[in-house]
């Protein structure tokens, strides 16, 4: 996939970048769609900045990554998260979208410049993701850029009333293709 687009650069999240996500998550099933448990509703400045402590360090286990277009308009963000440098294992989680900017190909941009940092700077060897099985657009992204279904989790997330099952997915740096 093309990285070298016009409209697109890819960068680590800044501390300054979180209160742009609020805006994002407003309502409550939209930020569990995105982050499942991680977050409560209404989404604060507080909860996001406890959730970036975990992205400094010289060796953090949670790497946010930044879409922005040639405006310098943040557009996405993507986490390569639970980064495990002895098992050369992490996942990815929380892709998301600005609304005003969806169906543009941001997300598979996004995910190919996480995959390709993940598999050629940390020298990974295994990349995982969960994904609610009704998301279509999420799964044929996943799917495109070569993750394979590992599995499903019945009924992991409640919303209200409903149930949401989740897929597994898992690429492998030798399949890898980016």
């Amino acid at each position: 996939m093309n990285l070298l687009n016009d409209n697109f650069r890819a960068e680590k999240l800044e501390k300054t970048d979180l209160s742009k996500l609020i805006g994002w998550a407003a309502d409550e099933k939209t930020l569990i769609q995105w982050c499942g448990p991680v977050f409560n509703f209404p989404l604060t400045i507080e909860q996001l900045e406890k959730y970036f402590e975990n992205t400094t360090g010289n060796e953090p286990s949670r790497i946010i990554f930044k879409s922005l277009n040639n405006e310098n308009v943040m557009t996405g963000m993507c986490e390569l998260g639970a980064v495990d440098r002895k098992f050369k294992t992490a996942s990815i989680c929380r892709v998301f979208v600005d609304p005003k900017f969806r169906g543009q190909g941001i997300a598979d941009k996004l995910l190919c410049h996480v995959i390709n940092y993940a598999f050629n700077e940390l020298h990974l060897r295994r990349l995982e993701l969960n994904v609610y099985s009704y998301n279509s657009a999420a799964i044929k992204s996943y799917e495109r850029l070569g993750f394979i279904r590992e599995g499903m989790k019945r009924k992991v997330t409640q919303y209200k009333d409903e149930f949401w099952d989740g897929y597994m997915y898992g690429l492998l740096k030798d399949e890898w293709k980016g």
